[in-house]
Parts: structure tokens; sequence; C-alpha cells
């Protein structure tokens, strides 16, 4: 009965802090406070985050060795990534692989997600951003907010968000946000 009520309560919190971060996105209130970020705490975070959620899943993050730091709000895109790796959690076959890959090209930090679940029917991939949008075999329980929270998140940040079909199979979402970046040696002091 506590687990079932501990659920409960943590689908509640996340339907009222989705509800919450669309009313900041239509009013305009959200403006992103960027800092230098180690993309590595980003994925790690999420991880930690949706480790319930992640338990019958594999989930495989590629990071290049040589990331630099990059200058960006951590706390929208720690929502951003945690929204899309949940939704693909919720859309993928118990088992299956969820890949979260994250690189820099010229400038961009590229964001993408990857699942094996159904993917999305042709006629339904130009919707799956709007608000309160649920595709017709959608499981019961969530609102529609999500993705609609991703995209205003990165839009924010004056980047683009995408989805697609993988080829054998699975969604993508990919993520491009033009970022300032630095290396980590930047930042520490030299020794006297």
């Amino acid at each position: 009965m506590y687990g079932e009520i501990n659920t409960a309560s943590i689908r509640l919190n996340r339907l009222i802090e989705n509800l919450l971060n669309m009313s900041r996105l239509e009013s305009g209130r959200i403006t992103p406070r960027p800092d230098w970020c180690d993309v590595h705490d980003l994925a790690n975070k999420v991880s930690e985050n949706l480790k319930q959620e992640l338990q019958s899943f594999k989930l495989s993050v590629i990071i290049p060795a040589d990331m630099p730091l990059v200058h960006l709000d951590f706390g929208l895109i720690e929502q951003v990534i945690h929204n899309l790796v949940l939704n693909a959690t919720q859309h993928s076959p118990a088992g299956s692989r969820i890949r979260l890959k994250i690189f820099n090209d010229n400038d961009l930090l590229i964001i993408q997600v990857m699942d094996r679940g159904p993917g999305f029917p042709e006629s339904e991939l130009f919707s799956v951003f709007n608000k309160f949008y649920r595709g017709k075999d959608a499981i019961a329980g969530g609102t529609g907010l999500g993705l609609s929270i991703v995209k205003g998140f990165v839009e924010a940040h004056l980047g683009t968000v995408i989805a697609e079909n993988r080829q054998n199979g699975g969604a993508l979402f990919t993520i491009r946000i033009p970022v300032k970046t630095a290396a980590l040696d930047q930042f520490t002091k030299p020794e006297e």
C-alpha cells in the first residue's frame, strides 16, 4: 500500500510540475539563467532521478571524452532530458536499450534520445510537441505536456527539437542548442 501511495504522489508531483512549467512558458516567464555545465552531470542527474523508471531498461549514455563545458541553464536542460528519457521508458518494451547521446558540433550542443518503442505514426509526427497532445495509442496517466515543455525549454535557449522515427523501429529526438563552450582546464587554477 505504501508503494502505491508513493507512486501516486510522484505522479501527482510530476503533473503539478508540468502544469507549472507550462504556465511559466505561456506567460513568457522562462528566461534561461546560463552557467558553465558539465554534460556528464546532466546525464548523471537524470539517470539518478529516473533510477526506478529505468530499472527494466538498458540506458546507454554516450558522451565524447573531450566534451567541453557548455554554457546553458542546467535546470531547464535537465528537465528536457528527463522528459525525453521518461517518455522513452513509457513507450519502449522492457529490457530494451534507451540511448542518450550528447556531443558538440561547431558550437551546437546536440542531445539525442533514442528508443526501440513503436515510434510515431507518420500522421502524428508533426503534432507530438503540441500542448496536451497524446498519441492515439498512448498509455493512460499522461497529460500530453512533457514534449511541449521540452520544445518550450529548448526554444528558450534559441534551439530546435525534432522527433522522427528510427530506421529499424523506435523514436529519435534530436535537440540542437547554440552554446558557448570552454575546456575544463580553463576553469582550473594553475598550481603555484
